[in-house]
């Protein structure tokens, strides 16, 4: 057999270890940046005046974690597909299976879990500083649980608005629930699409996927403003149509993508970063 058909737990072992010897620097620098944008938040609200919520910080945590942990891939794997850097890659004794598993366990376990647990450690520390723009409450369950972010979240928007709407947002957040992650996994499952993207270009790597994210969310938006036109029109034509229906339809479909988005789409990154890996020629 082949080194890219084979695997050993002692040799992934080695693979991961030796990644992380290259690279704890790029670590260590985005879970800086991550950390010192939330100072710089935390330093503007001092300036505001007004004390900071649970809900608006978890907010916060959660998008600058996002962000960060998206462009990763591109920091911590940007030679590995190029002609001459990556031909060291190419050339180390670890299968294809090996190294996207040692590339998985880096950008979506060890960089996720390090970065989140230090910052929610950060936020903790702000708790106790005796300011009047203080920050209050703990946000750590939020991070890590899918349920109390929601609740924390939708606590901190009050959304006031008719009944008939607020009973259509409860419904759907029942619906969430039951198929939502906590952050820290989803930030984990996003990344799986820009570590694809990061493999599939060699050079303009951010520049590139931006505009392929852009071009997807176009066909996206175009997609959803089609689909609204034929059901309005279609309710228009047939005011029978019993609400319920249509709200059920509505469900189906919002459960759907969830389950697209959240399962399907990053296993099949994945599955799809493997071959890449495995089909890269230098």
């Amino acid at each position: 057999m082949t080194m890219n058909a084979t695997f050993s737990i002692h040799r992934l072992g080695l693979t991961i270890y030796k990644e992380l010897q290259e690279k704890y620097m790029p670590i260590l620098t985005s879970t800086g940046i991550i950390l010192m944008t939330y100072l710089a938040i935390w330093a503007l609200n001092l300036i505001d005046g007004e004390p900071v919520a649970a809900g608006a910080r978890a907010s916060s945590a959660a998008t600058i974690l996002s962000i960060i942990g998206c462009l990763a891939p591109f920091f911590l794997y940007k030679n590995e597909n190029r002609r001459m850097e990556g031909v060291f890659y190419a050339v180390s004794p670890s299968s294809t299976l090996e190294k996207t598993i040692s590339m998985l366990v880096i950008c979506s376990v060890i960089f996720p879990l390090l970065s989140t647990v230090l910052l929610m450690s950060l936020d903790s520390l702000l708790t106790l500083m005796p300011f009047e723009a203080r920050y209050s409450g703990s946000i750590w369950g939020c991070m890590f649980s899918s349920k109390e972010y929601l609740n924390t979240i939708t606590s901190f928007l009050q959304l006031n608005t008719d009944p008939m709407a607020i009973d259509f947002v409860n419904r759907m957040f029942d619906t969430i629930i039951p198929l939502a992650v906590p952050p820290i996994v989803g930030l984990a499952l996003t990344q799986s699409a820009f570590v694809l993207l990061n493999m599939l270009f060699r050079r303009h790597k951010i520049g590139y996927t931006l505009l392929t994210l852009l071009g997807i969310w176009v066909i996206a938006i175009v997609i959803v403003v089609i689909s609204a036109v034929s059901v309005f029109d279609n309710l228009q034509n047939n005011p029978d149509i019993n609400p319920e229906r249509i709200y059920q339809w509505l469900i189906t479909l919002y459960k759907a993508a969830i389950v697209f988005c959240t399962y399907i789409l990053p296993i099949a990154c994945w599955i799809l970063t493997y071959f890449r890996i495995r089909r890269i020629q230098y």
